[in-house]
């Protein structure tokens, strides 16, 4: 071998003699030459080599034994090491009509950019610490006063926790509702998959009760003994219906009757076409309801900022909880989207999508009607797709033949040559 300059010798010897155990050259029971001989064949001191044969031994690549001299050692890799496996690019789909997916073209890409340097440039270089574990103050704070103002929800700023993902906000309060006792949750039927994993990754039973045309049937509810109930009642996912107001009241009585917990997914609300979003059950009932929103459709997933707002009497607990999970968002993501909302250029954005959205959603159902007449779209004109039973819901109930179509990623043009081809695919 021949040595190079800035390396020591006694590391470059050691990576010679690894590389010719794991490519097979030295096989398992190789005898190697004594420190001596090879320190004279390789023009370097003995110390090098008893240095470099001590180390390969300790990590077991070699073995010294009295009468025998040094070896590779029987347990040793041997052969030639695997080709290292390049992980393979996301499927690309052509015509990207799954639903929940916002578009990402629009990102605001310029705007989060400047709250991210104010973010960078303001911050206290003490703030670099761990953050508050329900969030930093300034994100809990603009939280609120948006919430309030957009939403109608009674908020106070202490109860608002910031997490990475809606799952993670349902996960939180399902060990709670665990801790206290709790051992079964009623989720939509149909409804979004992760409501179901969530509370049974969380050792609690998750109990399936009908969505009809007003929303959960909470009569069914009622007889299901159940301690708590997730669902999506200003807009269903994903048949899209909205909960009318006398159902909202009945189950606002069932929980205070049974001393149960409401988790409000508030899902897809920002984009409503044909009148002004219902405001939050949250409003109507703090004590009751555990508040959940995200920014993955308004803005995207990839910045992993989610919140719950969460009732009085829990928040302690929920605290507890995530001291032990320690799992935050970035507190620089945390302050961009503070300096986003209370500049308001996060509804400035919704603003904008929701004129943009419109528009992709009229044109799908014109050209769905072009092409397949007797298609009948069902749910609010509202969110981020039409609908359908798939493979991200759960559903129990007997349910008519139905497809979720997402309008909200391919541009205009992909739009209209997807209907075109799944026309084709359905005749």
């Amino acid at each position: 071998m021949e040595f190079r300059d800035g390396v020591s010798l006694r590391r470059q010897l050691e990576d010679a003699l690894r590389v010719a155990i794991r490519s097979g050259r030295l096989p398992p029971g190789s005898a190697l030459p004594p420190s001596r001989d090879l320190a004279e064949q390789l023009s370097v001191s003995r110390g090098v080599v008893v240095d470099s044969y001590a180390q390969l031994a300790t990590e077991g690549y070699l073995s010294a034994r009295r009468g025998s001299g040094t070896r590779v050692a029987a347990t040793a890799a041997s052969g030639r090491p695997p080709a290292r496996r390049q992980l393979p690019a996301p499927n690309a789909y052509r015509y990207e009509l799954r639903p929940g997916l916002a578009d990402y073209h629009a990102f605001p890409r310029a705007a989060w950019k400047a709250a991210l340097l104010r973010a960078l440039r303001e911050l206290p270089d003490i703030r670099l610490t761990y953050a508050d574990h329900r969030g930093v103050p300034e994100l809990r704070n603009a939280l609120a006063g948006y919430l309030a103002r957009v939403r109608g929800v009674v908020v106070d700023p202490e109860h608002v926790v910031v997490c990475c993902a809606a799952s993670q906000a349902l996960t939180v309060l399902w060990h709670v509702l665990r801790q206290r006792g709790g051992r079964r949750v009623a989720v939509e039927d149909p409804g979004w998959r992760w409501q179901r994993y969530t509370a049974e990754a969380a050792r609690l039973e998750a109990v399936p009760i009908r969505v009809d045309a007003d929303g959960m049937v909470v009569s069914e509810l009622a007889a299901a003994d159940v301690d708590a109930v997730v669902m999506t009642p200003a807009h269903h996912y994903p048949t899209g219906v909205v909960m009318t107001a006398e159902r909202r009241g009945a189950l606002i009585a069932w929980a205070r009757d049974r001393g149960a917990l409401i988790v409000e997914d508030d899902y897809d609300v920002e984009y409503r076409f044909g009148r002004d979003p219902v405001a939050s059950l949250q409003g109507l009932a703090p004590d009751l309801v555990a508040f959940v929103g995200t920014t993955s459709k308004t803005l995207a997933p990839a910045l992993r900022l989610a919140w719950v707002v969460t009732p009085s009497h829990l928040i302690d607990d929920v605290e507890d909880v995530l001291l032990v999970t320690g799992v935050t968002p970035p507190t620089l993501d945390q302050m961009a989207l503070a300096s986003f909302i209370e500049d308001a250029a996060l509804e400035r954005h919704l603003r904008s999508m929701r004129r943009h959205y419109r528009a992709k959603r009229n044109l799908l159902v014109g050209e769905l009607g072009k092409h397949l007449p007797e298609v009948r779209v069902s749910g609010t004109e509202a969110g981020l797709h039409l609908h359908e039973l798939h493979r991200h819901c759960t559903a129990y109930a007997p349910s008519p033949p139905a497809l979720l179509l997402g309008f909200a990623l391919p541009s205009e043009s992909d739009l209209i040559a997807a209907a075109a081809l799944l026309a084709q695919a359905i005749g």
